[in-house]
């Protein structure tokens, strides 16, 4: 269930509003269809990086573990679905801003195993087909009741990766607003849920194609 379902949408956007745009780097790929990612155990170095795939949506068996939640629980009409397609997760909908609501999102599975690769990393990357739109990259901590999050404006219509420095992120609570009691800097051997969001209230269809998400050191 949301956690942030008791609240009105205009609340969470204000919240939010206190998180900076991240500054991230972006490497144009190709835009033919998504080549396949290294296993989760396997690493690959690229111009000195070397690179974990802690989340990868390259097979329809992973898509099929994420699930939706929109601000309908809270009174509002956005919708959204997740489907596997393009070589990756699908993450699709409309958002609308009636009855305060304004916010989609698409989230993973809760897997420990997500902060054991992620150990030891600088950036985290997310290799997607946006669609012109910001999103937000929300990393949850197992065991409390915070997370950290980036966003990250895309590319319309260009394979891309993004790259989200670990220093970018900020820790929220769980209505996505400013959390003081959290650690400033995020660990990311603790990390155990990836989930996608669009809000800030971005009226209209949406669309984004992730390939999947890796650590960079």
């Amino acid at each position: 269930m949301l956690s942030g379902a008791t609240v009105g949408g205009r609340r969470l956007r204000r919240g939010l509003a206190g998180v900076a745009i991240a500054c991230v780097t972006v490497s144009v790929v190709s835009c033919g269809d998504a080549k396949s990612s290294p296993g989760p155990a396997e690493t690959t170095s690229t111009a000195g990086q070397s690179e974990v795939a802690l989340v990868d949506l390259g097979d329809a068996n992973a898509v099929a573990g994420w699930t939706t939640v929109n601000d309908p629980v809270m009174g509002g009409k956005s919708t959204s679905q997740v489907t596997f397609g393009g070589g990756g997760l699908t993450f699709a909908g409309s958002i609308s801003l009636e009855n305060n609501g304004g916010f989609a999102s698409a989230r993973g599975p809760r897997d420990p195993d997500i902060g054991r690769r992620a150990a030891g990393a600088t950036a985290l990357r997310v290799r997607a087909l946006g669609d012109g739109k910001t999103y937000l990259l929300k990393l949850g901590v197992a065991g409390q009741p915070w997370s950290y999050v980036q966003r990250f404006p895309t590319v319309a219509a260009v394979r891309q990766n993004y790259d989200l420095p670990l220093a970018g992120f900020e820790p929220v609570g769980m209505r996505l607003d400013p959390e003081p009691t959290a650690p400033r800097t995020l660990d990311p051997s603790l990390v155990d849920q990836i989930s996608l969001y669009i809000l800030d209230e971005q009226q209209g269809p949406f669309e984004i194609t992730v390939d999947g998400v890796d650590a960079t050191r």
